[in-house]
């Protein structure tokens, strides 16, 4: 009993020590890709690269995790800024009457609070995962890239919702619009992350990602209490 019990001090100061390496490499990796950004250009290239993932979703997946290479978190860290943005705007809109809100400062944190739900939903799915892939360790920043990747859907649909300021009966086309990027996501979230743990049949990865999505949502709800919906 007390020789299990150092086993698994031992295995979770381990995780700990490579989740710390892992973090550090991860923002060093993320500074010196946004140091490097040209964004005409890289917007472009994020562009055609969403294209050829609809073209080829299970493909381009397999690629961003094993070949790991610095253009796929660049476009990454791009479709992660339109997905901040885009909810920043929501909310911002939101509060268009703004002078009439009885309290300015929560609408403030509000409209932050949202800007950054986005990073940290990827944060909360990506530390999952990495925690879970034990057998086959992926880098931290391929399995951000990767997560980020199956979100473009989520990303679109929150780009579209925006026509709702013009017009709020324009969410009759949004909203079904929405549910469906919303299963596609699931979808390309279920074979990026088949992908990062290497696990060939179905009938055997189900488990994990049932898992990994409770796990998620558990944590989901937890932050729903703190006001803040990932």
């Amino acid at each position: 009993m007390e020789e299990n019990k150092k086993e698994l001090n031992e295995e979770v100061k381990n995780s700990s020590e490579d989740l710390k390496k892992e973090a550090v490499d991860a923002v060093n990796q993320v500074k010196d890709t946004i140091k490097n950004v040209d964004i005409k250009k890289d917007s472009i290239e994020t562009k055609g690269f969403i294209v050829e993932l609809f073209k080829d979703p299970l493909g381009k997946i397999q690629q961003i995790v094993n070949k790991n290479t610095g253009r796929y978190l660049t476009y990454s860290i791009i479709i992660l800024i339109v997905w901040v943005l885009a909810q920043l705007l929501q909310k911002i809109f939101s509060y268009s009457h703004i002078w009439k809100y009885s309290n300015i400062g929560s609408a403030i944190i509000s409209v932050i609070i949202s800007g950054i739900t986005p990073i940290i939903s990827v944060i909360v799915i990506s530390l999952i995962v990495f925690f879970i892939n034990k057998n086959n360790k992926k880098s931290l920043t391929t399995i951000i890239t990767a997560i980020i990747v199956a979100s473009i859907p989520i990303v679109l649909a929150s780009v579209i919702q925006l026509l709702t300021v013009i017009n709020i009966k324009v969410s009759l086309i949004t909203q079904p619009f929405t549910q469906l990027c919303n299963a596609i996501s699931i979808v390309l979230m279920y074979f990026a992350i088949k992908s990062i743990l290497e696990i060939e049949k179905n009938s055997e990865f189900i488990k994990k990602f049932i898992i990994i999505e409770s796990i998620y949502y558990v944590v989901y709800i937890i932050l729903s209490l703190l006001e803040i919906y990932i």
